[in-house]
């Protein structure tokens, strides 16, 4: 009878049957046991670590969090999948709740919350429950009487969260609450969201491609803080309550700006976006003069382990030395160890400079992926426990997990701890952070922070005096009346102005830059004039950018008002950005630019230079514009007797000039592109600018170019605009008097007219022009003129062109058989190097190669069944960035590739040589296929021997030599 109110306390979830839990990866494969994982921990002097927990107490941790009590709360996660399946919904995922009671390093106490979850990626306490992160939703599950048992069903708070089908593993995660008592969250970029409270209309929805988002949990409020990076997996706050994050690969740490659109390797969702931060660290854990890959297995070691950084959290404890104090751990993948970051402010900002690496294993298993600081302050690591990762496509061990604490002698006994740690204490900013938590700030009180002599407790009174009372909805905090009500707002937004033109911090001009964007779009000229006068700021690396960010919306709304702040800017690049932005308006509203080059005609030539660089990114493919009315005494300002007017700004002057339709200044540009005395480079610019003006000349001009070395390949590009066949047949029988560098070039030339491939197709069929010069590619842009001849043609010269490979498991299947490991032990790497010729044209591998595909350098080659599934099967899954668009223009030229970015006026074009940007209005019919760009079947040209040594050498971990 004793166990009955034992049965009688279980969470009702136990009472159903939890699944099965199966291994998927291949063979037998077993970890070494937690005690001998815990013996591969190498420490620094003075650390010991514990086992906390393992399995089975607890598989496949996917991340934690600590309550009030102390204890820990994990997230188990077993529907993750490989990637033939994604996710398995046949399963489900876990919360449990561990507590060590007697502060002996081992959890001796388990419970279950929630077996009844999948997709789950994060979980977090407080505010009357639990918080999980399951995408496409965030769930709260009430427990309003903390006795471990769910009051009722998951309630979803947020959605539009999305799961992507190829880069899956970078969906959203990390639930945490930040010092403002809002609940922050990442997301990785290949799974954009669209965000809201359920039932939110699309067109009310947050769109985020990466970055960080927060919620606030009384007044439902969702966020986005920031756009970019790729794959966000680990975040923390330090003392000061500035939030940094870790992303697991390329640039690994980013210092949370709200607002910055960061780095990425997708377009960015605002077309107003023209440069993207980088990562704030000045180093990189990898050599990344070639691939991520070549820093497995220890090769790294020396910079700090590889690519891959997982968790992260910011020491703010006594427990271990004080050499950790304020330091940034996360755990690293490759390297299987712990880097260290110390932080530094530099300029507005921060970088992160790398410190000696620790807690390193030598268990081929671990696989960290969360680190945290524990209510006693030492260290613990979630360990997932496998051999696979995000691309290796081995399988999901789902029955191994560890938990490691990490402490400095003896432990004391656990103290209560705030989560985030930086509210432990009593100083200024964890009490004003309570107070606003507790609701007990008022806007006059933050008001009075403004002037406190710590520079982030300004910083935060500027936030949270624009956070929680948005300044045009004040309503109870006014003084009663309207018009006192309006100036009570206009004292606020008077404050920011005069700080910005006054406090000496650089911390909080950035601040303010980052609060521009939160500010009604009547009041952000003010405050950004203010900003941009400190010349000192110039050459910030964050400022400039963030400024611009906050005004992108003026342009529509009152582009005049860009013009007062590029008046006052001493920031070359702001100013570059605002004439841009100006200039993409010129035909529908001059007035703007005229007025930025009329008071440009008097400016600095620092100045000068930015708004010409504007200028020419602004016209960037247009053919014609109408000429400014301010051009001509913008250019004679230039002091044309000048080696600076002849060096620096003669070339764009005479581009834009020609564009502007200036006769004398494209008699000027045909003469430099003919003067065999001129600098090269300079009549490459020459002759580019005559292509983009296409005067009635053009053609003989390009002709009698084209046997000029280094500007013949242009030339070539400029006569595919007239559609003669004789041009087609001359370029393919010269085809061998083009360097070797230019040759992709005429090959991307022959396949924009049906004429030119003809003649193509029959110099292959001649053997005149080697087949291998013939891209998968450029085979498909042919079949996709639809010539039934060309087709033919095609497939008696090339090959078999097919959108379909008949049973492509079967295929799979029979390769498979075929590549065992004994054949390709045997492959000639060199040769399936050469061989890789045919797939550089597209990708990049050891960064060489086309940028039309994916970078192959970092995919999952190494695995055989995701090799022959994306070679055979290419359109199985097919990521919406590098879906093949064909546009047919007006010329009647076709030319294929990626989107990288367009607006209302212009499309560039991602090719295979280079990107080329053309005006929406020379464009007749548009096709995006559903397909992969990649042919199906490609495999099936070559011969088995070819095949073996093409495989090999993509599975190859490292660069091999080119045959002698």
């Amino acid at each position: 009878m004793r166990f009955i109110p034992l049965l009688l306390a279980l969470p009702c979830a136990l009472l159903a049957d939890f699944p099965k839990v199966y291994n998927s990866d291949p063979g037998d494969a077993q970890p070494p046991t937690p005690q001998q994982a815990l013996a591969k921990l190498k420490l620094p002097e003075g650390f010991q670590a514990t086992l906390f927990a393992a399995e089975p107490d607890v598989q496949n941790p996917v991340a934690m969090a600590w309550d009030a009590k102390g204890r820990m709360w994990v997230a188990e996660n077993y529907t993750y999948a490989e990637r033939s399946k994604r996710f398995d919904l046949a399963l489900r995922d876990r919360v449990i709740i561990l507590e060590d009671k007697d502060n002996d390093g081992v959890a001796e106490t388990r419970k279950v919350f929630a077996d009844d979850v999948q997709m789950l990626t994060s979980v977090e306490v407080g505010h009357g429950g639990v918080w999980l992160m399951c995408p496409p939703q965030v769930l709260f599950i009430p427990d309003a009487n903390g006795d471990d048992i769910p009051d009722g069903p998951p309630q979803v708070m947020i959605d539009g969260f999305t799961v992507a089908k190829d880069n899956y593993h970078n969906f959203a995660n990390g639930l945490r609450w930040g010092p403002d008592g809002w609940l922050y969250g990442r997301c990785g970029h290949s799974c954009p969201a669209s965000l809201g409270v359920p039932g939110t209309p699309e067109a009310e929805r947050i769109p985020m491609k990466g970055g960080i988002w927060r919620f606030h949990p009384q007044r439902k409020t969702v966020e986005v803080l920031t756009h970019g990076t790729t794959n966000p997996w680990g975040h923390d706050w330090d003392k000061n309550g500035e939030l940094f994050f870790i992303n697991t690969v390329t640039g690994h740490l980013w210092h949370l700006m709200p607002g910055a659109h960061l780095h990425d390797t997708s377009p960015s969702l605002n077309p107003g976006v023209y440069h993207r931060l980088d990562t704030i660290a000045d180093h990189y854990h990898f050599d990344t003069s070639g691939s991520w890959q070549d820093s497995r297995d220890g090769k790294a070691n020396d910079l700090g382990g590889g690519h891959a950084h997982i968790g992260m959290m910011i020491y703010q404890a006594d427990q271990w030395p004080n050499q950790y104090r304020d330091k940034l751990f996360t755990l690293n993948m490759h390297g299987r160890r712990a880097n260290v970051e110390r932080l530094e402010r530099h300029g507005s900002g921060y970088v992160g400079k790398h410190e000696p690496d620790v807690f390193l294993t030598e268990d081929e298993w671990f696989r960290g992926i969360e680190i945290s600081t524990g209510p006693d302050g030492s260290g613990y690591l979630l360990d997932w426990s496998d051999t696979g990762e995000c691309h290796d496509s081995t399988g999901v061990h789902r029955t191994s997990g560890r938990i490691f604490k990490i402490s400095y002698g003896k432990p004391a006994a656990p103290q209560p701890a705030l989560y985030p740690r930086c509210l432990i204490g009593e100083g200024k900013l964890p009490t004003l952070w309570k107070q606003y938590q507790a609701g007990k700030t008022t806007p006059a009180l933050l008001q009075t922070l403004l002037k406190n002599e710590n520079e982030y407790v300004r910083a935060w009174a500027i936030r949270l005096l624009t956070d929680h009372w948005p300044l045009d909805t004040l309503k109870s905090q006014r003084p009663a009346g309207a018009d006192a009500a309006s100036a009570f707002d206009e004292s606020i937004y008077t404050s920011l102005v005069s700080i910005a033109a006054s406090d000496p911090s650089s911390a909080i001009r950035l601040t303010l830059a980052s609060t521009l964007q939160r500010l009604p779009l009547k009041h952000r000229a003010a405050l950004a004039r203010a900003l941009v006068k400190h010349e000192g700021d110039a050459e910030d690396k964050f400022l400039p950018s963030l400024v611009w960010y906050g005004l992108i919306p003026l342009g529509d709304s009152d582009p005049q008002a860009l013009v007062t702040v590029a008046k006052d800017s001493q920031w070359p690049e702001t100013t570059r950005w605002i004439t841009r932005n100006l200039a993409g308006r010129l035909e529908k509203n001059p007035a703007p630019l005229n007025a930025l080059l009329t008071d440009a005609a008097t400016r600095s030539p620092a100045h000068r230079s930015a708004i010409l660089q504007g200028l020419g990114e602004a016209f960037q493919g247009w053919r014609k514009a109408p000429k400014p009315e301010a051009w001509d005494a913008f250019v004679a300002s230039f002091p044309k007797d000048e080696a600076i007017y002849s060096t620096s700004f003669a070339p764009a002057i005479r581009e834009l000039s020609t564009l502007f339709g200036d006769g004398r200044a494209l008699d000027e540009v045909k003469a430099l592109a003919l003067n065999d005395k001129a600098p090269l480079e300079n009549r490459i610019a020459a002759l580019k600018t005559l292509i983009d003006a296409r005067p009635e000349d053009l053609r003989r001009v390009c002709e009698k170019l084209l046997q000029t070395r280094g500007l013949n390949g242009l030339a070539a590009q400029g006569l595919t605009q007239f559609d003669d066949p004789a041009i087609g047949q001359k370029l393919a029988t010269s085809y061998r008097q083009f360097s070797p560098e230019d040759r992709p070039t005429i090959i991307a030339a022959l396949v924009s007219r049906p004429t030119f491939a003809k003649a193509l197709l029959n110099q292959i069929a001649a053997g005149k022009i080697p087949r291998t010069d013939l891209s998968a590619f450029h085979a498909r842009q042919i079949r996709g003129l639809n010539n039934e001849s060309l087709t033919k043609s095609l497939t008696e010269v090339w090959g078999e062109l097919r959108d379909s490979a008949g049973d492509k498991a079967k295929l799979i299947e029979e390769l498979k058989a075929k590549l065992t490991p004994d054949v390709l032990a045997k492959a000639d790497l060199s040769k399936g190097r050469t061989m890789y010729q045919i797939c550089a044209a597209c990708h990049v591998m050891y960064g060489e190669g086309g940028k039309v595909g994916p970078d192959l350098t970092g995919s999952g080659r190494s695995n055989l069944d995701y090799l022959l599934e994306n070679i055979v099967d290419p359109s199985g899954v097919v990521s919406a960035d590098y879906r093949m668009s064909m546009l047919t223009l007006k010329d009647g030229r076709v030319l294929s590739g990626v989107i990288a970015r367009q607006n209302d006026r212009t499309l560039t074009l991602r090719l295979m040589t280079e990107e080329t940007t053309v005006e929406k209005s020379e464009i007749t019919k548009q096709d995006t296929s559903p397909v992969s760009m990649m042919p199906e079947g490609l495999l099936m040209a070559f011969q088995p021997d070819q095949v073996r040594d093409l495989i090999a050498y993509l599975m190859h971990p490292s660069q091999v030599p080119l045959p002698k």
